[in-house]
């Protein structure tokens, strides 16, 4: 640990899983994936980064389970072997074929709706864990923010930074 923490104990199964991936793996992924009624994209979150590599926590929306989650692996591996990654740096060492990913510092408001897990894990942490949401391109390599981008990337991937600061 880079800092004072204590690991939280599990309630539940799905705790226990979740703490084992943690010290297994560095981190474990948590796949929400919504849509259907709601219409809310579908979004991935770490947990652990922060406790094992002194790393911001990562977030990923607009993709289901598997792909989210060997996105948010190989940013892992990166920061396991020491890279660290900032706000608002765009980097090309994490999709195939030169798409490029953005990382963007997610606002504090945004934990509690989308971060509830991490939340519990970090609960006796005496600093309170950053988090970077992971922008992606589209086909046409556009991030949302670009004019061009494909209108339901713009769905898919709500920028917390852009619309909840």
């Amino acid at each position: 640990m880079h800092h004072e923490f204590e690991w939280p104990k599990p309630e539940n199964d799905g705790d226990v899983a979740t703490l084992r991936h943690i010290r297994e793996h560095g981190c474990s992924i948590l796949n929400i994936p919504w849509g259907g009624s709601d219409e809310k994209p579908p979004f991935s979150f770490s947990i652990g980064l922060f406790a094992n590599y002194g790393h911001p926590e990562l977030i990923l929306f607009g993709m289901n389970g598997n792909p989210a989650g060997a996105i948010i692996n190989e940013i892992r591996y990166h920061v396991a072997n020491g890279r660290k990654f900032g706000d608002g740096e765009i980097c090309n060492e994490i999709m195939t074929d030169d798409y490029k990913v953005c990382f963007m510092q997610v606002p504090l408001m945004a934990y509690p709706q989308y971060l509830g897990t991490a939340l519990w894990f970090y609960d006796k942490c005496p600093i309170v864990f950053p988090c970077l949401q992971v922008v992606w391109q589209d086909v046409d390599r556009h991030f949302p923010w670009d004019a061009g981008c494909d209108p339901q990337i713009i769905v898919d991937q709500p920028v917390l930074k852009k619309t909840l600061s």
